[in-house]
């Protein structure tokens, strides 16, 4: 009985010091555990920060987990109803011994149907028809994924084909692959195409049996999967080797898990092992903190608009920045770095950004916690409100249109007087003028003596003449 007991306790002991393994305690918190992969990063799917990286900028082979750029390109272009015709050229670049799902050229699938096939049964025939029908060729649609590439940043990354099948020129590292998996996470429908764990294919017009396909990415399709996982893309070739995209939720935290090359001689199912670890170390070490936007102070920005005009502002952050932090780690730990252009104008103003950094080192966490936009806030010119008489009341409106109307009558009678009293005296004129024409002209007056009056004419000595009346002479 005793040797049971201590046969249990060793068996329980085993297994802790198994999990020890795995993450080693410090200080109440858990370092980064030791990976086998040659390239791993873990990051939230939210903001982007990088909680733990491993040579996550070096160049590696992605395998068939290039089909996730695959399906973010579909998803943005294509419509899933769309029903595509399967060209030879498609099905015949693809080698019978990787994996397909028996394409014949002619045959007819929806889009939507093709997309599952690819992410679910990893078919690289699937993927080349997405790429012809989407783009005409595959060489066509290769360069829409290299510059969909560089759109996202993924600087590193060169793509060959739309499957991942090897090619020396055809690669990526952890960080892109991060870059790309977080933007097709924006399509609500990715998370189906990439969780779905079986999908059934009906008879099409040349395959009269239903493809019945399964998924193997382990993380959600077992008994024993992770909490919380609920999608992914798992890649494999000889030159690649195993390498593994697990997404999964916890608590409201979504992150994003990749490992590239993840093998070991001797050791299974490395790449499911490794992505444990970090989805582990990623949800019981970082816990959700709010940084209140008036954290970052406001900076002061002029430009001149499109009239010529100065244009004043600030740049400040629009909300609250929520950040995953470690243990130990608080706000006073966190520092802000602005990324803004040297002059601003109207366009390069919305390009304005604020770094976050850690100012100590925490693991392999990348001190970079994430870089946000900043938002610009154009400062109003105060305009001094004119006050505004009262308004009058109704019996003051009303009396001032009634005065109103007779000032105008008023003045419309007096012009009316000036007409008639002008047309009067016109008439007056005329008429006047019309009888004096009319009239008998005068008579001149007869001169009439009644008597004769003898006068005297007497002249003196001044040579006056004086005219002396009768009773005179």
């Amino acid at each position: 009985m005793g040797k049971r007991i201590l046969g249990i306790l060793a068996a329980v002991l085993a297994v802790w010091a198994g999990g020890m393994g795995v993450f080693a305690q410090e200080n109440g918190a858990q370092t980064p555990p030791s990976l086998y992969a040659q390239g791993a990063i873990l990051l939230d799917a939210d903001t982007g920060q990088v909680l733990y990286q491993k040579n996550a900028h070096q160049k590696l082979y992605p395998a068939s987990i290039t089909k996730i750029m695959t399906c973010l390109i579909a998803m943005e272009e294509g419509d899933p109803a769309d029903v595509v015709t399967i060209t030879d050229e498609g099905v015949q670049a693809i080698p019978r011994n990787t994996t397909h799902i028996a394409l014949t050229g002619g045959e007819q699938l929806t889009l939507e149907q093709l997309e599952y096939a690819m992410m679910v049964q990893s078919a690289n025939d699937a993927a080349n028809a997405i790429a012809i029908h989407l783009a005409g060729s595959v060489e066509a649609f290769v360069q829409r994924m290299n510059q969909e590439a560089a759109r996202l940043g993924a600087e590193n990354t060169h793509f060959t084909n739309p499957h991942g099948l090897p090619d020396p020129a055809h690669y990526t590292t952890a960080y892109d692959m991060g870059l790309i998996t977080r933007e097709a996470l924006t399509y609500p429908e990715f998370r189906s195409l990439a969780g779905t764990q079986s999908y059934e294919i009906p008879p099409t017009n040349l395959q009269k049996d239903t493809r019945y396909l399964a998924n193997n990415q382990y993380m959600f399709t077992l008994n024993d999967t992770y909490p919380g996982a609920f999608a992914g893309k798992t890649g494999w070739t000889e030159e690649a080797g195993h390498t593994l995209v697990t997404i999964a939720e916890q608590n409201g935290v979504t992150l994003i898990c990749i490992v590239l090359h993840s093998d070991a001689t001797g050791v299974l199912d490395c790449q499911y092992k490794d992505s444990t670890a970090l989805l582990d170390y990623g949800f019981q070490n970082f816990s959700p903190v709010s940084l209140p936007a008036e954290s970052f102070a406001p900076v002061q920005a002029s430009f001149l608009g499109e009239d010529g005009q100065p244009v004043e502002g600030s740049l400040q952050l629009g909300k609250d920045l929520q950040l995953l932090l470690p243990q130990g780690i608080t706000l006073e730990d966190v520092e802000f770095t602005g990324q803004l252009p040297q002059q601003f104008n109207e366009e390069n103003i919305s390009q304005a950004a604020v770094q976050v950094r850690l100012t100590r080192t925490v693991g392999s966490m990348d001190p970079l916690v994430g870089s946000f936009p900043l938002e610009f806030q154009q400062v109003q010119t105060a305009v001094t409100p004119v006050e505004q008489p009262e308004e009058p009341s109704v019996l003051f409106t009303v009396l001032k249109w009634a005065l109103a109307i007779l000032a105008v009558l008023a003045a419309g009678l007096l012009v009316l007087r000036q007409v008639l009293l002008a047309r009067y005296r016109k008439r007056k004129r005329l008429r006047d003028r019309q009888r004096i024409l009319s009239a008998p002209p005068p008579q001149r007056p007869r001169l009439r003596v009644d008597r004769v009056i003898d006068v005297t004419v007497q002249k003196n000595p001044r040579n006056h003449i004086r005219v002396l009346p009768p009773d005179n002479r």
